[in-house]
C-alpha cells in the first residue's frame, strides 16, 4: 500500500515537472512586451526576417512574403495589405496577452503629447472604419455648387476629410488645422482604429514611404511629392541661442520636412507631415521607383523617371546634381476609363464633347497640349473609347502611364516604351510595321519625337493623336517645324511649316486654373493656306471657354466627313 502511494506520488510529480515546469519556463521566457515603437519595429522586422530564414517556414509562406516585402512599397495594393495584416497579428502578439490589450505607446487621449502626423494618421484610420455615405449631399443636406464633384468614390478617404474639415481651399495644412480636426471630428473611433494607427506607423517605418505613405496610396489625391523645398543645410546657430535665452531661433523648415500634395488641381503643403530625417527621406526616395526602373539611382544616374506597379508615374532625384533626396508621385491608377461626359462638366460642355468625339470618329490627327497637370492624359484615354473598335492602336511612350491595355481590355492596343538603347523615336518608327491604325505618342518632349510624330501622321497610320506642353498653337507649330528641320534635314522653313500643318488639324487645349478647374480652354483648327509669304496658315478657335462666365462659346462649326464610323461609347 506504501509503495503504491509512493509510485501515485512519484508519477503526480513527474506529470507536474513535464506538464507545468515547461510551460513556466516557456513563460519566464517570453519577451517582455517592447518599450516603445522603434522597438516594436525592430522585432517585427527580426521576426519577418527570422521567418523568411527559418527552415521550418513552408517555402509557399516564406514565397508570399517575400514577394508582400518586395512588391509593397512599389504599388502593389494587394501585398501592401497583406503585409500590414501581417504586422498587426505580430503586433498584437508581442503587445497583448489574454488578461489585456497592451500599451499602444500613442496618447490618443492626450493631443497636447500627440504629434500631428499620428492625429492625422488616427483620423484617416477613423475614416475608413465608417461606412456612412459622404460627399456634398451627405455633408450638407444639399449639392454644392462652386465645384464640380462628380468622381467621389468611397475610398476616397482624403476627399472625405477635406469636405468634411473644410480644408478644400487652403494651400496650407498645417499642424494647427490638424489639431482642430482631431478634436471637433464627427467620426469617432476606437480600439481597433488606434491599433491600425499603430500598425500603420509600424509599416510605414519598416516598408511603406515613411509619413507619405497614407497620401501616395489615396486614390483621390493626383500628385504627391517630397523633399521639394525646405533648407538643405542647417548650421547651428550658437549666439541667437545664446540670445534667446536657451530656447533656440525658430528651426526653419528643412527640405525632409516638405510634402505636398495634388489634390483636385490644387497643389497644397502638407506642414503637418515631415519624414524626420534626411535618412528617412532617402530611404522613400532610393525605394519608390523600383518597379520598372530602367537604372539605379546613384551618382551616376541621380535623376530616375520611372512607374509604380499601380501606374504611378515616379521621378526621384538625389545629389549632387539634386540638391537634396526628392521624390514626385503623379496617379494613373484608375481601374476604368473616365467618361468624357463627367470629365468636362461646365455649361456648354455637351459641344466640346460633340466635336471632340467628331474629331476621333472622322480619324483627325491632333495635339492635346497643355500645362502639367492640366488634364491632357485624362482626356487621351476617355476619347480612345471614340475611336472604331476595329482599329489596331499602338501606343508609344517615354515610360508606361496610358494604361490603356488595362483599361480597354478587349481592343486591339500594343504599347511600347523607350528603354536603355531602344529610344521612343525607335519605338515609333517600329509602329509602321506592327499593323498599326491609330498611333498615340504619350507626350512630345523632344525635337526628335516631334519629327517623327508628323512624319507618322502622313503616312504611317490613319490618325495619330499626341500630348505637349505649348501654350499656343502658333508656338507648337513653330516647334514642330523647327523639330522637322533640326532633326530630319529639311533645310527650307517653308517646306517644314507646310508638312506641320498638313499634318495637325487641331489644337485641343487643356487647363487647369489657380482654384483646381479643369478645362478645354479651346478648340483650335489650323487650316493650310496658299501664300507667298509665311505663315502658310490661319488658326480658328472653334470653341473657347469663358471662365468669368465658366461656360464654353462656340464661335465657329465644324463640318467633318466621317470616315470610321467610331466606337459612339463612353
Amino acid at each position: 500500500m506504501i509503495w503504491t502511494v509512493i509510485l501515485i506520488a512519484t508519477g503526480a510529480t513527474a506529470a507536474f515537472l513535464i506538464m507545468y515546469l515547461p510551460g513556466k519556463k516557456k513563460r519566464r521566457d517570453r519577451e517582455p512586451p517592447p518599450a516603445d515603437i522603434p522597438e516594436l519595429c525592430s522585432r517585427i522586422r527580426d521576426r519577418i526576417d527570422g521567418m523568411l530564414l527559418d527552415p521550418a517556414t513552408g517555402d509557399r509562406e516564406r514565397q508570399r512574403i517575400m514577394c508582400a516585402v518586395r512588391e509593397a512599397p512599389l504599388g502593389d495594393r494587394g501585398e501592401r495589405e497583406y503585409l500590414r495584416d501581417l504586422i498587426k497579428s505580430m503586433t498584437l502578439d508581442m503587445l497583448t496577452d489574454r488578461y489585456g490589450r497592451g500599451n499602444l505607446f500613442i496618447p490618443f487621449d492626450d493631443p497636447d503629447n500627440m504629434s500631428p502626423m499620428l492625429m492625422f494618421e488616427y483620423l484617416y484610420m477613423c475614416f475608413c472604419a465608417d461606412g456612412t455615405p459622404f460627399g456634398d449631399e451627405a455633408l450638407t443636406g444639399e449639392a454644392r455648387c462652386d465645384r464640380p464633384r462628380t468622381h467621389r468614390k468611397a475610398g476616397d478617404i482624403f476627399a472625405r476629410m477635406v469636405d468634411t474639415f473644410g480644408w478644400g481651399e487652403l494651400d496650407v495644412i498645417d499642424r494647427d488645422d490638424i489639431r482642430k480636426a482631431y478634436e471637433t471630428s464627427p467620426v469617432t473611433g476606437g480600439y481597433n482604429e488606434m491599433l491600425d494607427t499603430l500598425v500603420q506607423r509600424v509599416y510605414e517605418l519598416l516598408y511603406g514611404h515613411d509619413c507619405a505613405d497614407l497620401i501616395i496610396n489615396d486614390t483621390s489625391i493626383d500628385g504627391v511629392s517630397g523633399g521639394v523645398g525646405g533648407r538643405t543645410r542647417f548650421e547651428w546657430d550658437y549666439l541667437s541661442e545664446l540670445q534667446d535665452g536657451g530656447s533656440g531661433p525658430e528651426v526653419a523648415s528643412r527640405s525632409f520636412d516638405t510634402v505636398y500634395c495634388v489634390f483636385e488641381g490644387r497643389t497644397i503643403r502638407l506642414k503637418f507631415l515631415s519624414f524626420e530625417s534626411e535618412d528617412a527621406l532617402a530611404r522613400v526616395v532610393k525605394n519608390i521607383y523600383r518597379y520598372n526602373s530602367k537604372t539605379a539611382l546613384s551618382q551616376r544616374d541621380p535623376v530616375i523617371h520611372a512607374t509604380m506597379k499601380d501606374n504611378s508615374r515616379v521621378m526621384v532625384s538625389r545629389p549632387p546634381v539634386s540638391d537634396g533626396y526628392a521624390f514626385y508621385v503623379r496617379k494613373y491608377r484608375s481601374s476604368s476609363p473616365a467618361d468624357i461626359r463627367t470629365l468636362l462638366v461646365h455649361e456648354g460642355a455637351e459641344d466640346v464633347i460633340e466635336m471632340l468625339t467628331a474629331l476621333v470618329r472622322t480619324e483627325q490627327s491632333f495635339c492635346i497640349s497643355g500645362n502639367t497637370g492640366g488634364g491632357k492624359t485624362t482626356l487621351l484615354k476617355a476619347l480612345v473609347a471614340y475611336i472604331n473598335p476595329l482599329y489596331a492602336i499602338r501606343v508609344v511612350e517615354s515610360s508606361f502611364e496610358l494604361d490603356l491595355n488595362n483599361l480597354y481590355p478587349e481592343r486591339n492596343i500594343h504599347m511600347l516604351q523607350e528603354r536603355g538603347e531602344f529610344s521612343i523615336y525607335d519605338a515609333i518608327t517600329a509602329t509602321k510595321k506592327m499593323d498599326t491604325d491609330v498611333l498615340l505618342i504619350g507626350e512630345v518632349n523632344e525635337p526628335k519625337v516631334a519629327g517623327a510624330f508628323i512624319q507618322i501622321s502622313q503616312s504611317g497610320s490613319k490618325m495619330a493623336i499626341t500630348t505637349l506642353h505649348h501654350e499656343t498653337t502658333k508656338k507648337l507649330i513653330e516647334y514642330m517645324r523647327n523639330a522637322l528641320m533640326c532633326e530630319f534635314g529639311i533645310n527650307d522653313p517653308v517646306v517644314a511649316e507646310k508638312q506641320v500643318v498638313d499634318s495637325i488639324g487641331f489644337d485641343v487645349h487643356m487647363v487647369r486654373d489657380t482654384q483646381g478647374r479643369h478645362y478645354v480652354e479651346r478648340i483650335t483648327r489650323i487650316i493650310p493656306v496658299e501664300s507667298e509669304h509665311a505663315p502658310f496658315y490661319k488658326l480658328s478657335d472653334l470653341i473657347v471657354f469663358d471662365p468669368v462666365r465658366s461656360r464654353y462659346v462656340k464661335k465657329n462649326e465644324l463640318i467633318l466627313q466621317s470616315v470610321g464610323g467610331g466606337a459612339g461609347g463612353g
